[in-house]
């Protein structure tokens, strides 16, 4: 499946395994993805729908395609694709590109790598059919993938802190079980 949207028109779990490889093109960077993590849903309590619609968690309802990028800790930017139907909860954030000419340890977490793509609060809300930001699909497969529990939820209690819904390309020299 080639349409990006049509693509991330399914629940974030089933998504983020499949988005390793895929591409983000914004200005003149065009990065590889290397690693994601899903969240899914209002039940799901290291999501920000857990506590149901906010002003802060209103653009995780919104079509599948949308950037939902939100400032963490108040100081990283943090890139989501909004997934599934309209009003399920459900994104996949991108925590890991290859960016050719950049040295991998530098765009090996979330906030590196809104950072290197130049992305803010201006993006939140975009979409990638009109927006800066666009999916393009993997160039070759992705031969192996790994998975392992989401990192830094432990908030989120038993259970969701180590829900396995965190995938990375294996062999990716950066990626380690950061936990």
């Amino acid at each position: 499946m080639h349409d990006p949207v049509r693509f991330l028109a399914r629940p974030a779990p089933r998504v983020a395994p499949e988005l390793l490889g895929w591409r983000l093109a914004i200005g003149p960077h065009v990065a590889r993805i290397t690693e994601t993590e899903a969240y899914h849903g209002e039940r799901d309590r290291a999501c920000h729908a857990s506590k149901g619609r906010t002003p802060r968690s209103a653009g995780l309802y919104a079509r599948a395609g949308t950037l939902y990028v939100y400032l963490c800790y108040g100081m990283h930017w943090m890139l989501n694709l909004v997934c599934d139907d309209v009003d399920v909860p459900s994104a996949v954030l991108i925590r890991s590109i290859e960016l050719p000419g950049i040295d991998p340890r530098a765009s090996n977490g979330p906030g590196k790598v809104a950072k290197l793509l130049g992305l803010h609060r201006s993006h939140n809300g975009q979409h990638l059919d009109h927006g800066d930001l666009h999916l393009l699909p993997p160039l070759v497969p992705v031969k192996r993938r790994r998975r392992g529990p989401r990192v830094g939820v432990a908030y989120a209690g038993p259970g969701w802190a180590e829900k396995p819904w965190r995938w990375w390309e294996d062999g990716f020299p950066v990626v380690a079980n950061r936990l």
